[in-house]
This record gives structure tokens, sequence and C-alpha cells, in this order.
């Protein structure tokens, strides 16, 4: 029989899994209606259909657009995966676009659990699973009603790493390689891997990224496809590296996506516009910003020393990766569900003592709770609370990897010293340690 407290813990479970699927139940008939019913179409979903019509009739994808004048800004290999959409009844088609996304939803925080340890206690996953998920509320529920592609691209990140620490470099580098050519500046994660020095991974990524790019020649033809390629880069790709006044002239898309100033846009670059830094100089500050911040990442690699700090040290790139391109909407964030579960576990199972790990949770959800609240409005948006907090993360993450080393130094010594003298009960310095057994046995067998 259950404890008294037992019981009520199951209670409180329960009626969290029923306001739960009262949630998603809500926010999928919001998406249903917004992309099937919905004459002002508030959703990409009906871009998605124009651009999987488009391949059918073997028109100019980048031409087509739902009724409300969104165009299609995807490569085109995602074009081609949109084409059975566009034989499905628009109600039918929007529920199951819904139901892949909560599906990537939960593949994504699975995996970012999994990447901590197995043997997580059952009192912990509840925290682990729904703090980084309502930590990200606003912009997970904003994104999945909007019917956005960014949910499968955020898991295809947040594989890339699961696969790198079960010691599987083909599927990491295969799940990167998708991820880049669905929304392209996921490809600098592949500067992580280089700095580990995970070669298998950088070809399996590279030669993904040429096939997957090269594959839709089968269905177009050959010149068709380079065709659209070329169309891609100039609409969206180069316009998109120059700065915010040279694309208001250069791309229609400017509008819908490339503007720097729309309070969605959480990057590097919308923080400093915000700041009244001039746009010509933006440009050259952005570039100081990230090569600061990857050099401290390269030092920190240097005090990588287990997987608990590998795992860390990944998570600054995932932040570093979403702050860096032009433009970074706020469901992008999304993919912080693998950096917030990974402080997470670095406090659970760190050296802190229980008021300590209290305080620390409590401080990590209410900055990003109330970071959600702001995003919220427009006025406040505008002061980019997002990629404000996403530098302090990448801070804290980053200052984990220095600051471990010393501390798994000086536990070491005092090993040896309790061995040198006898003393098996000697004191030891407790650090934090999240090893995960494949990874574990990956490095048995490459040692």
């Amino acid at each position: 029989m259950l404890s008294a407290h037992a019981q009520s813990r199951q209670r409180v479970r329960i009626f969290l899994w029923i306001i739960l699927g009262l949630v998603v139940f809500a926010v999928g008939f919001s998406a249903v209606y917004r992309a099937a019913w919905d004459d002002i179409q508030r959703t990409d979903y009906t871009v998605y259909t124009a651009a999987g019509q488009a391949v059918l009739d073997h028109t100019d994808i980048y031409r087509a657009h739902n009724a409300r004048g969104w165009s299609y800004v995807y490569p085109p290999p995602f074009a081609l995966l949109l084409a059975p959409l566009a034989r499905l009844p628009g109600t039918l088609g929007a529920l199951l676009w819904y139901l892949l996304e909560i599906g990537s939803l939960v593949a994504t925080s699975w995996m970012a659990v999994f990447m901590l340890k197995r043997d997580i206690p059952d009192h912990h996953k509840d925290l682990l699973y729904a703090l980084p998920i309502l930590s990200l509320a606003t912009l997970l529920v904003s994104g999945a009603m909007r019917c956005q592609a960014s949910g499968f691209m955020i898991a295809l990140m947040v594989a890339a790493f699961h696969w790198h620490f079960r010691g599987k470099p083909v599927f990491a580098g295969l799940s990167l390689a998708a991820a880049t050519v669905l929304k392209v500046f996921p490809i600098t994660l592949l500067l992580y891997f280089i700095a580990r020095r995970q070669w298998r991974t950088v070809m399996v990524t590279l030669g993904g990224i040429v096939l997957l790019m090269l594959l839709p020649a089968l269905f177009w033809g050959w010149h068709t496809n380079l065709d659209m390629i070329a169309r891609w880069t100039d609409v969206v790709g180069r316009t998109a590296l120059i700065s915010n006044p040279g694309r208001a002239l250069a791309s229609p898309l400017f509008g819908q996506l490339l503007d720097a100033y729309k309070p969605r846009n959480q990057s590097l670059e919308a923080l400093l516009l915000s700041a009244s830094l001039s746009p010509a100089l933006v440009k050259y500050g952005v570039v100081l910003c990230a090569t600061l911040m990857m050099a401290a990442m390269l030092l920190a690699s240097k005090a990588v020393v287990d997987t608990t700090t590998e795992l860390a040290l990944a998570s600054a790139f995932m932040v570093w990766t979403l702050l860096v391109p032009p433009v970074s909407e706020t469901h992008y964030f999304g993919a912080l569900i693998m950096p917030i579960t990974t402080l997470l576990g670095l406090i659970l199972y760190g050296s802190l003592d229980r008021h300590r790990q209290r305080w620390g949770i409590i401080t990590l959800g209410a900055v990003m709770i109330g970071v959600m609240f702001l995003i919220g409005w427009e006025t406040t948006a505008v002061l980019r609370p997002l990629c404000l907090a996403s530098l302090l993360l990448w801070g804290v993450l980053t200052g984990f990897v220095v600051r471990y080393r010393p501390l798994a130094l000086m536990n070491a010594a005092l090993h040896d010293r309790a061995g040198l003298e006898g003393a098996d009960n000697a004191p030891v310095a407790a650090v934090p340690v999240i090893d995960h057994p494949d990874h574990t046995a990956e490095a048995e067998r490459r040692d």
C-alpha cells in the first residue's frame, strides 16, 4: 500500500497530466483552426501546402505563398517532403502536422534527460521533464499553434548530441545534416564536433548535407535542382548575411522574416540594434561577440575531463548557435530544452547542498518563466529578454566547465593521498558526476 505522501504525489501527478492533456488539446485545436478554418491563415502550414503544390505542379517553390502572403523560405529538399500535404484535406493535414510536432517535442525532452544519466530517481523525473518545457512554454505554444517547422529542427539538433554521447557518430552526423538542410544555421554546431575532434561526425555531416541537397535532382532533374538552390541563395541565404538596411532593399522577405528589429527576433544582432548601435557597426559587433564567445568555449574545451563537463560544453555550444544567426526567432529557442535540462542536472547531481539546490532551481525557473512573460508583449520583447537570458545561461554553462577541472583535480589528489596513507575513508570533495554508461563504454573501447 502506498504511503500518504506517495498517494498525495500520485494525485498531484494525475491532476497535472489532466491539465497537460487539456493544454495539448486546446493548442491543437487552435493550430488546426488557424490552418483549416481561419480565413486569415495565421499559420505556416498553408505555406507548406502551397510549396508542396508547387512541387507537384513543377513551378517555382519560392513564388509559393499562402493567402496572407507568407512565402516559402526553406531550402529545396524540405519542399519535396511537403508535397503529400498538398493532397490531404486541410483539417487532416494540420492535425497530422501538429501530432508530429508534439512527437518531436516529446523526443527532444526525452533525449535531453537521457543525456544526463539513466538511473534518475522517480521524484526527479517530473522536475527534469516539466521545468524546461514550462520555462519555454510561451514560445513552444506559439510555435505549435502557428505550425512552425522549428520543432523538427530542434529535435534533430538535440539528436545530434544524443547520438554523439551514445558513441554513434554516423547517426549524430546525419541528424545534424538534416537539421542544417531544414534551417541552415544549425551547421554552426559543427564547430563543436571539430573542437572535440569528432572527425567521423564532421565528415558524415558534410557528406549528408551534400547528399540531401542533391537528392531532389532525382525528382526535378539536375539543372532544375541547381536552379532551386540558387534561388534559395538569392532569396534568403545571401541577403540574410548583409546589414539590416541592406536586407530591406534587397529582399521581398524583409517584412516576413529578415527584419532584425522584429520583436520575435532574439539574436545578438537584434540585441545590438536595440541598443541603438549603428547598423553599419552591428555586423562587426556580432562577429566580435560571437568570436569571443567561441574563444571562451574553445578554452573551456581544454578543461573537459568527463561526460559531465562535455555535456555542459555541448549545451553552451547549443546556446551559442541560437544567438549568432542574423535572424533567430523566439520559436528557435525551444532548443534551450537541452541546456536548461543540463543545468538542472548539474544543480541536482552536483556538489550543492539541499538549500542551494532549491534556490538554484527556483532561480532558474523564475528567470525563464519571467522571460516568457516578457516576450509575450511587443513592448518588452524588443528589449530582447530571451537573448539576454540565453547569454546568462551560456555564461553559467561555460563557467561550470572551467570551474569543474580544479575541483576534479583536487578530488583526484585527495584520492591519491588517501590511497598512500591507507585511509580509504578519507574525506573527498564532492564533485558533480553525470557519467553516461554508453559514452563511458565507448571511451573505454577507444582507450
